[in-house]
C-alpha cells in the first residue's frame, strides 16, 4: 500500500458535493496503485493532464508533489466539474474543462505533457491525445473486452512511461522503449543439414513479425553452414548466421545470445521445429502477465512421421497446468526433464545474473541453464498448448547414450551446485538436490551393466558430500529416496 505525506488532509478537502463512493474508490485506487506507481508528473513544473477529474483527489496530491506544475482537467460531468471549480477556486495552476474539445482548443501551445490519466469512461480519449501531444507518462484503464498486449504494442511507440489497469483487476506498467526485436530464436547447427530446413521453415513463417532468427553454424561438417545462409539470403531481415569453430552445443547457444537484441530469447534445436504461432502466443503471455519465462507444450516427433502427446506434467493436454495463467509454485518446475526450447526468457533476467551455457559440459549443458533460469525467475507464465516438436530417435543424440557419456553428470551438478549454494535459498537447494536424485536414477536405468557400480558409488559421494548447508532433516528425507531408488536403478 502506498503512503502519501498528508493524505488525509487532502482527502478531508473533497467537498461534500462528491458522492462519497467517488471519494471511496479515488482513495482505494491511491492507496493500492491502481494507476500503477505514478500519480503525478516527475518534473515539479511539468504539465498533467487528468481525463476524467472525479473527486479531485488525484489533483491535490499531484499539486503537492508538483508544486509548481499545470494541471489541466477535463471532466464531462456537469456536477462532479462544479465540485472541482469550487475545490480549486482560483488556484492559477488549475484549468478545468467540460470536454476534450474544449481542452485541445485551449492548449494549442502546449506540446508536451509530461503526466496524463484517463479515467475508464474516457479511455477512446487516449488516440486524440497521441495525435497532438509527446506524452511522457501515461497511465489508463483499459476496456475488460481489451488485451494489455494488444494495447501496450500500439502505445509504447509513443509514451514514455505506460501504465495500464486493466478492468479485470491485473495492471502492467512499461517504463522502457519498445524493444526492435521481441525475441531471438537461437538454432544451433551441426550434423542436421537433413533437418535444418524444415526447422527453419518453421521459424521464418512465425506470426510473431519482431522476431529474429540465429542460427548458429558449429563448425558443422555438412552443409549445415550453406543452408543457413541460403535462408539469410533469402530472409535477410529474419535470419542471421554465425559461423564458428566447433565447440559444442553450449559454445553455440553462447555464440548467439551474445548476439540476440531480442527483449526474449529461446532456443530450438536444429532438427526440431515449431508451430507459426509458438512465439507471438509466448511473447504475449510474457508481455501481458510481466513473467521473466514463458512456457509452451510440446510433442514428441517419431522417425516414420508419428507425432505423440509428451504427457508432461507441467504443460500437455494431460498436464497438471491446464490453463494458460502464472505458475503459482515455480520451485515446482525446477525438477522437471530438461527441456529449455520449450520456453522463451527475459534476456534482461539471464544477462543479470550471467547465467549462459557452460561450455566445458559437452552434453545435457540444458540442465545448469535451465535450473539457474527458472529458480531465478520472479514469474513464470505457462501454457498447455503444444507448440514445439522435438525430434526422438535421431542417431547421435545424448538422451540415447549407455555409456561413460553418462558420468558427464558429475561435471554437471560439481558447476552447478556452488553456483547455486552461494546464492540461493534452502529451497531451492533442497530442489537442486532433487534434481541431482532424479538424473542419477535415469541414468543407471539406462548405463551399461559393466559401468553401474562406479556410477553408483560416485553419485552417492556427490549427494552425501554436496549438500552439508542443508538442515539434517531435510537432508535425511531426500536420501532416504536415494537409497531405496538407486538401488532399485542399479538393479536394471
Amino acid at each position: 500500500m502506498i503512503r502519501f505525506s498528508n493524505f488525509h488532509s487532502h482527502i478531508r478537502q473533497i467537498p461534500l458535493s462528491v458522492p462519497a463512493h467517488i471519494r471511496d474508490e479515488d482513495v482505494g485506487r491511491l492507496e493500492h496503485s491502481w494507476f500503477g506507481p505514478r500519480f503525478c508528473s516527475q518534473k515539479r513544473n511539468g504539465v498533467g493532464l487528468f481525463v476524467g477529474g472525479r473527486s479531485g483527489l488525484e489533483c491535490l496530491l499531484h499539486l503537492h508533489y508538483a508544486p509548481e506544475a499545470s494541471v489541466y482537467v477535463v471532466e464531462p460531468d456537469f456536477f462532479l466539474r462544479a465540485s472541482l471549480t469550487g475545490l480549486f477556486g482560483t488556484d492559477p495552476r488549475v484549468s478545468i474543462y467540460e470536454s476534450l474539445d474544449a481542452f485541445l482548443a485551449a492548449a494549442k501551445d502546449v506540446e508536451t505533457l509530461d503526466f496524463v490519466r484517463i479515467d475508464d469512461a474516457y479511455y477512446p480519449t487516449v488516440w486524440t491525445l497521441i495525435k497532438h501531444f509527446k506524452i511522457k507518462a501515461l497511465t489508463t484503464e483499459i476496456p475488460f473486452s481489451c488485451s494489455i498486449y494488444d494495447i501496450s504494442e500500439q502505445l509504447r511507440p509513443h509514451v514514455s512511461f505506460l501504465y495500464l489497469a486493466h478492468a479485470s483487476g491485473r495492471g502492467r506498467g512499461f517504463d522502457k522503449p519498445q524493444p526492435k526485436i521481441a525475441v531471438s530464436v537461437i538454432v544451433p547447427a551441426y550434423g542436421v543439414a537433413a533437418q535444418l530446413p524444415q526447422c527453419l521453415d518453421s521459424l521464418v513463417e512465425q506470426t510473431l513479425e519482431r522476431l529474429e532468427i540465429i542460427v548458429v553454424d558449429d563448425g558443422s561438417p555438412d552443409a549445415c553452414g550453406e543452408i543457413a545462409d541460403s535462408y539469410a539470403q533469402k530472409f535477410p531481415e529474419r535470419v542471421v548466421v554465425v559461423h564458428k569453430a566447433n565447440g559444442g552445443c553450449a559454445s553455440a547457444r553462447n555464440a548467439g545470445m551474445a548476439v540476440a537484441r531480442g527483449q526474449f530469447i529461446g532456443f530450438v534445436d536444429g532438427d526440431d521445429w515449431v508451430t507459426p504461432d509458438m512465439y507471438s502466443d509466448l511473447y504475449k503471455m510474457a508481455v501481458e502477465n510481466a513473467a521473466d519465462v514463458a512456457q509452451g507444450g510440446y510433442c514428441l516427433a517419431y522417425e516414420g512421421g508419428l507425432i505423440a502427446n509428451s504427457n508432461d506434467i507441467y504443460a500437455g493436454r494431460d498436464g497438471l497446468f491446464k490453463r494458460s495463467g502464472i505458475v503459482d509454485n515455480p520451485l515446482s518446475l525446477l525438477t522437471g526433464q530438461p527441456t529449455i526450447w520449450r520456453r522463451i526468457y527475459a534476456k534482461e533476467l539471464l544477462t543479470e545474473n550471467k547465467i549462459i551455457f557452460p561450455e566445458h559440459i559437452k552434453r545435457f549443458d540444458d540442465l545448469p541453464f535451465q535450473f539457474e533460469a527458472l529458480s531465478l525467475a520472479r514469474r513464470i507464465v505457462t501454457t498447455a498448448k503444444d507448440y514445439y516438436y522435438y525430434r526422438q530417435g535421431r542417431l547421435g543424440q545424448d538422451i540415447l547414450a549407455k555409456d561413460e557419456k553418462l558420468f558427464v553428470h558429475f561435471d554437471i551438478f560439481d558447476y552447478l551446485k556452488p553456483r547455486v549454494t552461494s546464492r540461493m535459498r534452502n529451497d531451492v537447494i533442497e530442489q537442486l538436490m532433487m534434481v541431482e536424485v532424479n538424473t542419477h536414477i535415469w541414468a543407471l536405468g539406462r548405463l551399461d551393466s559393466n559401468l553401474v557400480e562406479d556410477y553408483k558409488a560416485r553419485a552417492m559421494r556427490s549427494l552425501h558430500d554436496g549438500y552439508k548447508m542443508l538442515a539434517p532433516k531435510a537432508r535425511r528425507k531426500i536420501m532416504e529416496k536415494v537409497n531405496t531408488e538407486i538401488e532399485k536403478a542399479s538393479r536394471h
